[in-house]
């Protein structure tokens, strides 16, 4: 009697072994699926901005970057050249903290199904800082901010996107300021003169400024 119990012990316990793989392998067969659907999504998506002429980060040179929270992240030099810089992103919205008026979430190149089965390496992770807040989406999303690589150990993120649009296409173009110092400036205003047939500014008592802002230095004499 007691080989027959132990015998029916062992063929449950195997029924529930086959069970639990098959169900293991379903999952495994279901979260492949939406991932590779996911990923068709956001190419779609990827596309059609590049299509309209967009410039967009690939998430294969994001995958390039080694390391991990403890070490800190190793960056390829492509992407050390974009620090600092506005780049376009698509990707999917993932909550840190709240899924409506949000001004910070994070951004994956596929959204995470489950937290205790699929959590995403740190390369795939950008933090994301809104100008305005957003409700979050299931979809595909374009980003368009200030790229920041944070290089050192223990950093919460690799990497930040700050001033950040959703849904709206950033250039460079934007934000380019040239920086003109006070010499340049005499240079340029005696360029004008010249042109005009006039005094260069660094040899005339002129009191009045040639162009709005620019003051004309006045000489100043040493009391006897």
């Amino acid at each position: 009697m007691r080989k027959r119990s132990k015998r029916d012990l062992l063929t449950l316990l195997g029924l529930v072994i086959i069970v639990a793989g098959i169900i293991g392998a379903n999952g495994y067969m279901r979260r492949a699926g939406l991932r590779e659907h996911f990923e068709q999504m956001r190419a779609a998506l990827e596309q059609k901005h590049r299509d309209e002429g967009v410039k967009l980060v690939d998430w294969k040179e994001l995958h390039e970057v080694i390391g991990s929270r403890r070490t800190g992240a190793t960056f390829p030099e492509s992407l050390k050249g974009k620090d600092g810089r506005l780049v376009n992103i698509v990707g999917y919205m993932n909550a840190i903290d709240q899924f409506r008026n949000v001004t910070e979430f994070m951004l994956l190149p596929v959204p995470i199904t489950c937290f205790f089965c699929e959590a995403p390496p740190m390369r795939d992770i950008i933090e994301v800082k809104l100008q305005k807040s957003a409700n979050m989406i299931n979809e595909p999303v374009l980003v368009g901010g200030r790229l920041r690589l944070h290089e050192g150990e223990k950093p919460l993120f690799f990497y930040t996107i700050e001033d950040a649009k959703w849904n709206e296409a950033v250039s460079e173009e934007e934000s380019t300021e040239k920086v003109i110092d006070q010499q340049h400036k005499l240079h340029l205003i005696d360029g004008f003169k010249e042109l005009r047939g006039e005094s260069p500014l660094l040899d005339t008592e002129e009191e009045e400024p040639l162009l709005p802002g620019f003051e004309i230095p006045q000489s100043q004499e040493t009391p006897q």
